[in-house]
């Protein structure tokens, strides 16, 4: 049995999308894909290239931070400047960004990261209403089960997004393969430190070798044009959302009132920790993974290889489980996803890994991509199946609370050993699948009681 939309008003809003919501994902997909096959790739990279001083780790900190705060202001700039413009100005900030790694220092990156984290908040939350909206126009025009849709496009929007992760980190390894190394990073000296051991106060901290400037340019300058493509592809050919609720006056206070009145929602409340744990997950791949179970062992020039195979991984999963979820339904998904976490967490802290083990080094996160392919469709899914009423307070949310997961992962991210990081993620891991359980047997209470009612 379909569950309702309760959208009608919207949907005859937006009758000029009917019949072009397919082409309408394809085009924000694909302007995702082109910004993203940048700015992960350099994400990637960010704990490596930029180690000084905590660099790399302390800018990644910065955005996420300032991403709460945007996610929390997402529905006010969204109902003022409308889902279209928020996109173009957070690619144009995307831009700024990716110059500024030319010439990475406090001064240059951290102000760059922290114009990128207050829009990235509205960004995702406009990019998640988008295919909300397009998922419940096409169903309602179609006739075709309404989570089915919604996790059609979203694994169309995902597979294409977590292309970038090939993408982006292929033409990352290509380029540094041309600079030189010392090997210093893979030598019997360090090994030892790689992995958990890892440790950012202590004098076994991991230290890679860096390429040449001149390799590291002719990289940015690739991605500064995947970044001004993606700008282009929005501008020109993304139409915007014609909804009445984008005209409507807002202000600061009644964007913190409605992401606020969000968490009256017991589902919603219950659903955080999962929520932070999708962050938390994602950022000790980021960082940890690339850092200590990557460069350590096997160079910094690896990385872009293996994160590839990682995306792929996750490009594939996203778009099969996708179609295979309205027959598994979710529930399943999400228990898939969380053992495969669950084992991956307790891999990474058992092992320690030395040169020759790069088949593990491949595989591990390929498997990882399973996980996240889960995460990355079903999620944004669920919110939207479960706050169809209000899904911009819903993703508000759903986009601040993982940018809360990202920041504190970031900022103990410099104090704490890669070993202590993934006992806090297994924890999280174990509390927030409880949390998720519970959700639905709430949510299938309430269908049953609707049944019995009617």
């Amino acid at each position: 049995m379909k569950e309702e939309t309760g959208s009608s008003g919207k949907l005859e809003e937006n009758d000029a999308h009917k019949g072009r919501e397919l082409r309408n994902v394809l085009i924000l997909s694909g302007s995702f894909t082109a910004v993203f096959t940048a700015y992960l790739a350099i994400q990637n990279l960010q704990s490596s290239l930029n180690q000084e001083h905590g660099l790399g780790i302390i800018s990644l900190s910065s955005m996420y931070a300032c991403i709460i705060i945007s996610g929390i202001l997402a529905p006010t700039i969204i109902k003022v400047i409308g889902e279209k413009r928020t996109l173009i100005i957070s690619f144009l900030c995307h831009v700024i960004y990716t110059i500024t790694n030319f010439y990475p220092s406090f001064f240059t990156l951290i102000p760059s990261s922290v114009l990128l984290g207050m829009t990235a908040g509205p960004m995702w939350t406009s990019q998640s209403i988008y295919i909300s909206e397009m998922s419940y126009s096409y169903a309602t025009t179609s006739g075709k089960d309404i989570h089915a849709i919604l996790s059609k496009f979203n694994g169309i929007f995902f597979s294409m997004y977590e292309t970038t992760q090939i993408t982006g980190n292929l033409i990352s390894s290509l380029v540094l393969q041309q600079g030189s190394y010392n090997d210093k990073s893979a030598s019997n000296e360090t090994v030892s430190y790689c992995g958990k051991t890892d440790c950012p106060l202590e004098t076994n901290a991991t230290s890679i070798d860096e390429p040449e400037h001149r390799v590291v340019y002719i990289l940015l300058g690739i991605f500064l044009a995947c970044d001004i493509a993606g700008v282009i592809l929005t501008s020109c050919f993304l139409p915007p959302l014609k909804q009445q609720v984008s005209k409507q006056k807002t202000n600061v206070l009644s964007s913190l009132t409605l992401c606020g009145k969000g968490l009256l929602d017991v589902n919603l409340v219950l659903l955080v920790p999962l929520i932070m744990f999708m962050a938390m997950e994602q950022a000790i791949l980021w960082t940890d993974y690339t850092k200590a179970f990557i460069s350590c062992p096997v160079g910094i020039q690896k990385i872009g290889f293996v994160m590839s195979a990682y995306g792929g991984s996750t490009t594939f999963f996203a778009l099969s489980l996708s179609k295979i979820s309205q027959y598994t339904g979710r529930h399943l998904l999400f228990i898939v996803a969380g053992l495969v976490n669950f084992g991956i967490l307790v891999t990474l802290y058992l092992w320690i890994p030395q040169r020759d083990d790069i088949t593990l080094i491949f595989v591990l996160p390929v498997i990882w991509g399973l996980a996240e392919g889960i995460w990355q469709t079903q999620s944004n899914a669920l919110v939207a199946l479960l706050f169809p009423e209000k899904k911009d307070a819903a993703f508000a949310n759903y986009h601040t609370w993982k940018a809360v997961g990202f920041s504190i992962t970031f900022v103990y991210g410099n104090f704490l050993c890669v070993s202590t990081k993934l006992m806090i993620a297994l924890v999280l891991l174990v509390v927030a699948m409880t949390l998720y359980v519970i959700v639905e047997i709430r949510v299938t209470r309430r269908k049953r009681s609707i049944y019995e009612v009617k």
